[in-house]
């Protein structure tokens, strides 16, 4: 049970590490608050997991991300985000350092 409740807070403790450097490496945008409201629920869902598991539920939110839908709006997610994948470090660290 311990082991259980370590892990959680583990991951939640990487997701929230993950979340803050995403945040922070993203330039000023319109697409940060849609990351946000992405990163929020996916929060909201690892904090709900072990009331999932307490009612024997962990099945329905595993059907939730093995849905089609689910599937299609990940891709669209991922689709909206893909300039961060055409971000250099350089670019990046040069924005930053500029003097506005």
């Amino acid at each position: 049970m311990f082991d259980y409740l370590y892990d959680w807070m583990k991951n939640i403790a990487y997701f929230m590490i993950l979340a803050t450097t995403v945040i922070h490496l993203l330039p000023d945008s319109d697409y940060r608050r849609y990351i946000r409201l992405f990163m929020g629920m996916v929060l909201v869902v690892l904090l709900a997991a072990p009331v999932f598991q307490l009612f024997d539920r962990k099945e329905a939110l595993e059907q939730i991300f093995d849905s089609r839908v689910y599937q299609e709006q990940m891709e669209s997610i991922e689709d909206a985000a893909s300039f961060l994948y055409e971000i250099r470090e350089e670019d990046y660290l040069d924005s930053i350092t500029e003097d506005p």
